[in-house]
């Protein structure tokens, strides 16, 4: 009889996250774990929705890890602003120097 190894959840979460983040296929995970391709798919499919949490998103409110994402998110957008306005006026600038007379000469 050909049993499958049981993999505990922790482990399967674990190997979940990598092949998310592409670090690991479907099919290396089922060689790593000795375990037919199909159960990995199929973890896959029953955990889809979940993820491993940090010791950090336990201990702190949903709220605040919102309000955190949204204010790391404004920042990122005020510097994006901020760089595509000093590109534009510089451009600005440059547009309002008077043109070289060494052409004409």
């Amino acid at each position: 009889m050909n049993k499958t190894r049981h993999v505990h959840l922790g482990e399967r979460l674990q190997v979940i996250e990598r092949i998310r983040s592409g670090a690991l296929t479907p099919e290396q995970a089922a060689n790593e774990l000795e375990v037919p391709p199909a159960a990995v798919h199929e973890w896959l499919a029953t955990h889809s929705n979940d993820r491993i949490y940090s010791l950090e998103e336990a201990r702190v409110p949903p709220e605040v890890m919102r309000l955190s994402r949204r204010a790391q998110r404004l920042v990122e957008l005020i510097e994006t602003a901020d760089d595509t306005i000093r590109v534009l006026n510089r451009k600005l600038v440059e547009s309002q120097r008077p043109k070289s007379r060494a052409r004409d000469a």
